[in-house]
């Protein structure tokens, strides 16, 4: 029987508090729990029940527990998995298969996990580079609409009292002012309602194609966005094949990993028709003209010398390495391009209300 204590020790967070949503975390929780029993020696039924216990996300535990139900009842794991599509993903359902088959489910539970957390981390670090930028503007925005929306008006009357012709950048400023307090609300609803749509539109398979072909022609964003699609074909590639799955079929998987990028799914796919018709994935890769030719030529040594998933892995590395250093450059680009701005629209705003009052204090008296 468990021992009740008082006072503020009765608080004691021995516990975290359940959450009905699932989050990267709980999966990321839930792999290494489960492949740290499994290696241990603990059965897979126990360790599947053992898991869905201590899982903080309510909705994983009720799927873990259907999962753990369905082992029971004579289901593979990767089977009983599979039936919750939207928290276990396609790729790995591929590798809690080929686990299961080879006799090294904790094994290759344990490098998903870390392929997880990876992933989370490059994730974070964009999320992370992008907050201070993002803030900036945020402060430029509303500094301008306040000063748009009650200080211009306030000099717009002060200056129409003497009737002399404004500056153009004045005139200019009070005329956006004007548009701003007349038709404002019409320009915030304006601007949700675009917003709806344009997401509504990046949802869908040509939105989203359209919208990541023009971040890998922009500069910086562009190579951001294929570097990262490098370190994801190589380090899932990778993956699949040290697991000892088929390339074939390790093409088909890592091309669910690309499901929200339509370019890149079409492309894999293309590629595993042509290894399918006998074409070396070098050449494959090399006619979608979509890789960087430090990955095909890598590829290529790997595949001469029989060591393509070690090859990969260090791809993976290499290109992991790359995104980081790309991503600290942009914002290290970024912030400055955003202070400049600030400045030139704080100094623009200063000039329009200061060089009338020049003006009517160079005039006659």
């Amino acid at each position: 029987m468990a021992t009740k204590h008082t006072g503020l020790l009765a608080y004691a967070r021995v516990q975290s508090k359940k959450h009905k949503s699932v989050a990267v975390d709980d999966i990321i929780a839930f792999f290494q729990q489960l492949s740290t029993l499994l290696v241990s020696g603990t059965p897979l039924l126990h360790a599947i029940r053992l898991c869905s216990e201590q899982n903080e996300s309510i909705k994983l535990s009720n799927a873990i527990k259907d999962i753990a139900n369905k082992v029971a009842g004579g289901s593979q794991f990767n089977t009983a998995a599979a039936a919750h599509p939207e928290i276990f993903e396609t790729h790995w359902i591929q590798l809690i298969r080929t686990g299961e088959v080879s006799g090294q489910l904790g094994t290759l539970v344990l490098q998903l996990n870390n392929n997880i957390q990876k992933d989370r981390a490059t994730r974070s670090k964009v999320t992370g580079a992008l907050i201070y930028p993002f803030i900036l503007l945020m402060v430029a925005f509303s500094s301008l609409f306040v000063m748009l929306w009650k200080v211009v008006p306030t000099f717009a009357e002060f200056f129409s009292d003497f009737g002399s012709e404004l500056p153009a950048i004045t005139q200019f400023v009070i005329d956006i002012s004007d548009i701003l307090r007349v038709r404002g609300m019409w320009i915030v609803i304006g601007m949700g309602v675009l917003s709806y749509f344009f997401r509504r539109f990046a949802r869908t398979d040509n939105g989203r194609r359209q919208i990541n072909t023009l971040l890998m022609a922009t500069p910086i964003l562009g190579e951001i966005f294929i570097q990262g699609s490098m370190e994801k074909f190589a380090s899932t590639l990778s993956l699949l094949l040290r697991s000892g799955t088929p390339l074939l079929e390790s093409l088909r998987t890592v091309q669910e990993v690309f499901k929200e990028d339509p370019i890149y799914y079409s492309t894999v796919l293309t590629i595993h028709n042509d290894v399918s018709r006998g074409t070396d994935l070098t050449l494959a890769m090399e006619k979608t003209g979509l890789f960087t030719n430090m990955m095909l030529s890598l590829v290529k040594t790997g595949e001469e010398s029989g060591t393509l998933d070690k090859v990969l892995d260090q791809v993976a590395t290499y290109y992991q390495g790359r995104l980081d250093t790309l991503i600290s450059n942009f914002t290290a680009m970024l912030e400055p391009l955003i202070v400049v701005f600030m400045g030139v629209m704080v100094a623009g705003l200063l000039a329009s209300i200061y060089l009338p009052m020049f003006q009517l204090a160079g005039g006659p008296g």
